[in-house]
């Protein structure tokens, strides 16, 4: 039987710390994310089961487990901490002269992306509100949208590939990657001349497992599926061991392509460009501070993202043509003889 009549400061970081167990799926990686020795970590849920007055989740050699009572508290905490974060959001419309904090979660790769000006947003933002404190969190697409569709994160920096309507977006530029593969697959010593669709097709191709939203079919197929990579940095390495071919963004590639370990495959067959959006969330909407640094961040990436050609390496010269789908760019046949290059555009 719970103990909880009133819920107090102790409660809501017993519940933060249960919340991150949950999410990290794990005590060792909780204990990372939350800088707490695993003896500080375990006495915090035991209080918390303690107060609730039942077991949360299975936890030792086995591995972890969460109970179905632990579902159903961590789902009802994820409510609490909403409404306790949509309260601070229009608390702070009272007095924009206050100090508060703006939490922006901003997707892998795309602060070394070129293109990329966030620093010159959060700049312009400090110089209108100077008081506001940052919290800047880098993290992978699937739980970024998670987040901000949530209301635990005020603003979002990433791709879209599946819009969600609770959700505003907007544009800010568009990045583009190329299948590639490391020096020690066998496809990187092929010709242009004699690599054909279907050898690329067939290769082992490194995926996002069910998150997988460029090729799904190639994780059902038992030939071409390859290894799981979640994060750019990830699918780099498998990429880069041979094991596997993928997408690479050129601004990621561009070094290995120079040191001669990495090779963009038929780029005039397999290009992608992605449109890198900002994401407010239902309860961020009724946030200024959210809303005006949404402003600044499209403010300072207008002039590049207006109408720009996105640049064409010199190991990529695009011949095919580029079509949209879903959101997503693809090349859809190669160029015939004679027929001017087509170039993407970013969207404004």
């Amino acid at each position: 039987m719970s103990n909880i009549s009133r819920i107090y400061d102790i409660d809501l970081k017993l519940l933060r710390c249960f919340c991150t167990i949950v999410e990290e799926k794990s005590f060792t990686a909780a204990q990372a994310a939350l800088n707490l020795s695993q003896s500080t970590l375990s006495e915090n849920l035991k209080s918390l089961e303690i107060r609730l007055g039942t077991r949360l989740c299975r936890r030792g050699p086995k591995g972890f487990k969460l109970f179905r009572e632990g579902e159903a508290v961590y789902q009802a905490a994820k409510e609490l901490f909403a409404s306790v974060e949509r309260f601070k959001q229009r608390a702070s419309n009272v007095n924009e002269n206050a100090s508060y904090e703006l939490y922006v979660g901003i997707q892998d790769g795309i602060v070394e992306n070129p293109s990329a000006r966030i620093h010159d947003a959060i700049e312009r933002f400090s110089e209108y509100y100077p008081n506001v404190r940052f919290r800047v969190e880098v993290m992978l697409g699937f739980q970024l949208t998670g987040r901000v569709a949530d209301g635990m994160m005020h603003v979002g920096i990433g791709l879209v590939n599946e819009q969600f309507p609770q959700l505003s977006y907007e544009h800010l530029f568009d990045e583009q990657g190329y299948m590639c593969c490391g020096a020690k697959h066998p496809l990187f010593a092929v010709p242009d001349a004699e690599l054909t669709k279907e050898a690329i097709d067939s290769a082992a191709y490194v995926s996002r497992g069910h998150l997988e939203y460029y090729h799904p079919e190639r994780t059902r197929d038992v030939v071409s599926s390859g290894d799981i990579g979640l994060g750019i940095q990830s699918q780099l390495a498998l990429i880069l061991s041979g094991r596997n071919i993928g997408y690479v963004l050129d601004h990621t590639a561009a070094p290995f392509f120079n040191a001669g370990t990495l090779r963009a495959l038929r780029p005039d067959l397999f290009r992608l460009v992605n449109p890198v959006t900002a994401m407010i969330g239902p309860g961020a909407t009724d946030f200024k501070l959210a809303r005006r640094f949404v402003d600044c961040l499209v403010d300072v990436h207008m002039g590049i993202g207006e109408g720009r050609h996105i640049p064409q390496p010199a190991f990529a010269a695009t011949r095919g043509k580029v079509v949209e789908r879903d959101g997503i760019y693809h090349i859809q046949s190669a160029r015939r003889e004679g027929e001017k290059p087509v170039e993407a555009r970013a969207r404004g």
